[in-house]
Protein backbone atom coordinates (compact mmCIF):
# COMPACT_ATOMS: atom_id res chain seq x y z
CA UNK A 1 0.00 0.00 0.00
CA UNK A 2 1.32 3.47 -0.88
CA UNK A 3 1.08 5.99 1.95
CA UNK A 4 -0.26 9.54 1.54
CA UNK A 5 2.97 10.95 2.99
CA UNK A 6 4.95 9.15 0.31
CA UNK A 7 2.68 10.54 -2.39
CA UNK A 8 3.33 14.07 -1.09
CA UNK A 9 7.03 13.59 -1.76
CA UNK A 10 6.24 12.86 -5.41
CA UNK A 11 4.33 16.06 -6.04
CA UNK A 12 4.38 19.75 -5.10
CA UNK A 13 0.62 19.66 -4.56
CA UNK A 14 -1.08 18.49 -1.38
CA UNK A 15 -1.77 14.76 -1.24
CA UNK A 16 -5.53 15.08 -1.63
CA UNK A 17 -5.16 16.80 -5.02
CA UNK A 18 -2.39 14.68 -6.46
CA UNK A 19 -3.18 13.86 -10.06
CA UNK A 20 -1.93 10.65 -11.60
CA UNK A 21 1.20 11.38 -13.57
CA UNK A 22 4.37 9.65 -14.53
CA UNK A 23 5.54 9.05 -10.91
CA UNK A 24 2.18 7.46 -10.04
CA UNK A 25 2.22 5.36 -13.17
CA UNK A 26 5.72 4.10 -12.39
CA UNK A 27 4.70 3.24 -8.83
CA UNK A 28 1.61 1.39 -10.02
CA UNK A 29 3.59 -0.61 -12.56
CA UNK A 30 6.25 -1.48 -9.98
CA UNK A 31 3.62 -2.67 -7.51
CA UNK A 32 2.07 -4.91 -10.19
CA UNK A 33 5.44 -6.38 -11.19
CA UNK A 34 6.43 -6.92 -7.55
CA UNK A 35 3.19 -8.82 -6.97
CA UNK A 36 3.68 -11.25 -9.87
CA UNK A 37 4.10 -14.90 -9.05
CA UNK A 38 7.51 -16.39 -9.85
CA UNK A 39 8.09 -18.19 -13.13
CA UNK A 40 7.96 -21.96 -13.23
CA UNK A 41 11.41 -22.09 -14.87
CA UNK A 42 13.87 -22.46 -11.98
CA UNK A 43 17.11 -22.90 -13.92
CA UNK A 44 18.22 -22.72 -17.53
CA UNK A 45 21.46 -24.18 -18.90
CA UNK A 46 22.48 -23.47 -22.50
CA UNK A 47 25.22 -25.64 -23.97
CA UNK A 48 26.61 -25.87 -27.52
CA UNK A 49 23.90 -28.16 -28.92
CA UNK A 50 21.66 -28.77 -25.89
CA UNK A 51 19.40 -26.50 -23.83
CA UNK A 52 18.08 -27.61 -20.44
CA UNK A 53 15.26 -25.88 -18.57
CA UNK A 54 14.23 -27.08 -15.10
CA UNK A 55 10.57 -26.48 -14.33
CA UNK A 56 8.81 -26.46 -10.97
CA UNK A 57 5.05 -25.99 -10.52
CA UNK A 58 5.07 -25.98 -6.69
CA UNK A 59 5.09 -22.16 -6.46
CA UNK A 60 3.04 -21.39 -9.57
CA UNK A 61 0.50 -23.89 -10.92
CA UNK A 62 -0.45 -21.74 -13.93
CA UNK A 63 0.15 -23.33 -17.36
CA UNK A 64 3.59 -22.72 -18.81
CA UNK A 65 3.66 -21.71 -22.49
CA UNK A 66 6.89 -21.51 -24.45
CA UNK A 67 7.31 -20.63 -28.13
CA UNK A 68 10.79 -21.49 -29.39
CA UNK A 69 12.90 -22.81 -32.26
CA UNK A 70 14.92 -26.00 -32.54
CA UNK A 71 16.79 -27.61 -35.39
CA UNK A 72 19.87 -29.23 -36.83
CA UNK A 73 21.82 -31.06 -34.16
CA UNK A 74 20.29 -28.91 -31.44
CA UNK A 75 18.00 -30.48 -28.81
CA UNK A 76 15.94 -28.84 -26.11
CA UNK A 77 15.06 -30.53 -22.81
CA UNK A 78 12.40 -29.39 -20.35
CA UNK A 79 12.80 -31.25 -17.06
CA UNK A 80 9.71 -31.12 -14.85
CA UNK A 81 9.88 -31.68 -11.08
CA UNK A 82 6.81 -33.66 -10.01
CA UNK A 83 5.48 -35.63 -7.07
CA UNK A 84 3.25 -38.67 -6.57
CA UNK A 85 -0.30 -38.02 -7.79
CA UNK A 86 0.63 -34.98 -9.93
CA UNK A 87 -0.92 -34.96 -13.40
CA UNK A 88 0.18 -32.91 -16.41
CA UNK A 89 -1.05 -32.26 -19.93
CA UNK A 90 1.84 -31.70 -22.37
CA UNK A 91 0.88 -30.15 -25.72
CA UNK A 92 3.27 -29.39 -28.58
CA UNK A 93 1.96 -27.60 -31.66
CA UNK A 94 4.20 -27.20 -34.71
CA UNK A 95 4.18 -23.58 -35.88
CA UNK A 96 6.76 -24.07 -38.65
CA UNK A 97 8.49 -27.27 -39.70
CA UNK A 98 8.09 -30.59 -37.91
CA UNK A 99 9.13 -31.00 -34.31
CA UNK A 100 9.84 -34.39 -32.78
CA UNK A 101 8.81 -34.77 -29.13
CA UNK A 102 9.69 -37.46 -26.60
CA UNK A 103 8.53 -37.63 -22.97
CA UNK A 104 10.54 -39.84 -20.64
CA UNK A 105 11.21 -40.37 -16.98
CA UNK A 106 11.09 -42.81 -14.09
CA UNK A 107 7.86 -43.37 -12.17
CA UNK A 108 5.48 -41.81 -14.70
CA UNK A 109 2.60 -43.14 -16.80
CA UNK A 110 2.07 -41.54 -20.21
CA UNK A 111 -1.20 -41.64 -22.20
CA UNK A 112 -2.30 -39.94 -25.41
CA UNK A 113 -4.32 -36.76 -24.91
CA UNK A 114 -7.77 -36.08 -26.37
CA UNK A 115 -6.59 -33.55 -29.00
CA UNK A 116 -5.42 -35.54 -32.05
CA UNK A 117 -4.55 -32.42 -34.08
CA UNK A 118 -1.36 -31.79 -32.04
CA UNK A 119 1.12 -33.84 -30.02
CA UNK A 120 -0.63 -34.16 -26.67
CA UNK A 121 0.17 -36.47 -23.77
CA UNK A 122 -1.19 -36.87 -20.26
CA UNK A 123 1.51 -37.62 -17.69
CA UNK A 124 0.68 -39.03 -14.27
CA UNK A 125 3.33 -39.43 -11.57
CA UNK A 126 3.20 -42.80 -9.83
CA UNK A 127 6.53 -42.65 -7.95
CA UNK A 128 7.13 -40.65 -4.79
CA UNK A 129 8.93 -38.01 -6.88
CA UNK A 130 10.46 -37.66 -10.32
CA UNK A 131 12.13 -35.31 -12.77
CA UNK A 132 10.61 -36.25 -16.13
CA UNK A 133 11.81 -34.82 -19.46
CA UNK A 134 10.09 -33.33 -22.47
CA UNK A 135 12.67 -33.51 -25.29
CA UNK A 136 12.26 -31.59 -28.55
CA UNK A 137 14.27 -31.64 -31.75
CA UNK A 138 13.70 -31.06 -35.47
CA UNK A 139 15.55 -31.57 -38.70
CA UNK A 140 16.27 -29.28 -40.40
CA UNK A 141 14.21 -26.75 -38.40
CA UNK A 142 11.08 -26.46 -36.28
CA UNK A 143 9.25 -23.71 -34.44
CA UNK A 144 6.89 -24.95 -31.74
CA UNK A 145 4.51 -23.92 -28.99
CA UNK A 146 4.91 -26.04 -25.86
CA UNK A 147 2.22 -25.92 -23.17
CA UNK A 148 2.72 -27.75 -19.89
CA UNK A 149 -0.37 -27.72 -17.69
CA UNK A 150 -0.55 -29.10 -14.18
CA UNK A 151 -4.01 -30.66 -13.86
Amino acid sequence: MISVAFLRTLSDKPARTVRPGLPMLVLCLLSVVAGCVPSQVRHRQELVSRDYSYIDFTQNAAPLTIVADVGGEHMTYYKVLAFQGDRFRITVADLDGETSTVISGDGIRIRKGPDATVFQRLVEVEALDTLFSVELDAHPYGRYRLIIEKL
